[in-house]
């Protein structure tokens, strides 16, 4: 139930290639997993993150304080959807979708509140918050029976892409209790992110196939226009995990190819400000990690895969801190993750704690979904064997 306390027993092992310490926050009490991994999770003095769990037969919302294991519940409802959560850090308040409801929760009395419902026939995205704690931002996409569901992860993206389901992106003004339409078109819209420095930037991406869409847009409320954010070349690039760094800059995924059928042979992350100056891509020396993020104080990335040889058949099992030098990203494995990839929930989806310190992960590696902590240390790390040869 609402309050329920429970202390999870903190395990600590040496990684056994680096001799990392990883810690093992949680104590496979059903499957745990954080939330999406560009959103804000932590609280702004470090003390504890947000996470999901099924551990009392049905997917909640906790928090776990990092230094003894502490886990509150903080929901108790059905259709609460896990990776659309989003903390307030500096306010502790946890924002989050009840089917069709936007929900809040204050963590300092549990008291819940309802925000606003999105229309019937429509599905809400994750939810994305900027720094002050008073706006937030989240896209709601016409719902459609699909013919392609499998289970499997992102089996009908390419079949709702060519729908063409109506979306809407919303920023809302919870001192006002007012939602603002930001955008709509006929496009699958996901991953809107806020900018946690300026409340008048909006990006979201175009879903689908990362190849056929022109991926990530800028909103800017004040101009009441949408710009392509990355002029991509359909087809012969794909852009996509796009994330907010700590200034205000935007990070994403990239891959290129000369000619259609190709193999995609150059692979790198791509940092932009929000207005399209002073793009700047580094390239990796093989192929490309899941899931970039960056550090807070914007000096070392993190990815959770480590391809740190040309032919790495494993590369899927570790994660990897990277190094931004001139155009090139030094690539460093850093422990194992060793998870199955099978679900959203088993995805690592690293982050950085605010102290820059540690990497934040989930793994199925037990059977469970777990959350771990590793140490950021590139000393440790196994470094790439060659440098980047474009």
């Amino acid at each position: 139930m609402k309050g329920d306390v429970y202390y999870s027993t903190i395990t600590r092992k040496q990684d056994e290639l680096t001799g990392v310490e990883v810690i093992q926050l949680t104590d496979n009490s059903g499957d745990t997993y954080h939330p999406y991994f560009t959103k804000t999770l932590i609280d702004s003095e470090n003390n504890y993150i947000l996470l999901a769990s099924n551990r009392t037969g049905s997917l909640q919302l906790y928090t776990l304080r990092f230094k003894d294991g502490q886990m509150v519940q903080v929901t108790d409802q059905e259709g609460v959807s896990p990776f659309s959560s989003v903390l307030d850090a500096w306010h502790h308040i946890v924002y989050y979708f009840a089917d069709r409801t936007l929900m809040r929760v204050r963590l300092d009395n549990l008291e819940v509140e309802e925000l606003m419902q999105i229309p019937l026939g429509f599905k809400p995205s994750d939810l994305s918050i900027d720094n002050s704690g008073r706006f937030l931002a989240f896209s709601y996409v016409e719902h459609m029976e699909l013919c392609t569901e499998t289970g499997g992860t992102y089996s009908t993206h390419r079949e709702k892409h060519f729908r063409r389901p109506t979306s809407v992106v919303i920023r809302y003004d919870i001192e006002k209790r007012s939602p603002y339409v930001v955008w709509g078109e006929g496009q699958y819209i996901s991953h809107v992110n806020i900018s946690p420095v300026d409340s008048n930037i909006i990006v979201f991406c175009h879903e689908g196939p990362w190849l056929q869409v022109q991926r990530m847009w800028t909103a800017r409320i004040d101009h009441d226009k949408v710009y392509p954010l990355v002029d991509q070349k359909v087809n012969l690039e794909r852009i996509g995990h796009e994330f907010f760094t700590a200034s205000g800059r935007i990070g994403a995924q990239y891959s290129s190819r000369e000619r259609i059928g190709d193999e995609f042979l150059l692979h790198g992350d791509v940092f932009i400000n929000v207005d399209g100056s002073n793009e700047r891509r580094y390239y990796y020396p093989y192929t490309r990690p899941s899931h970039v993020q960056m550090n807070y104080q914007e000096t070392m990335g993190v990815g959770d895969r480590a391809p740190i040889r040309e032919v790495m058949e494993d590369k899927g099992n570790y994660m990897s801190l990277l190094r931004y030098k001139g155009d090139a990203i030094e690539v460093g494995l850093l422990c194992a993750h060793g998870t199955s990839w099978r679900s959203q929930m088993s995805h690592p989806h690293p982050l950085f704690t605010r102290d820059d310190q540690h990497i934040v992960f989930s793994s199925d590696k037990g059977g469970k979904s777990n959350v771990y902590m590793a140490r950021a240390d590139w000393d440790r790390t196994i470094k790439s064997d060659r440098r980047i040869d474009k």
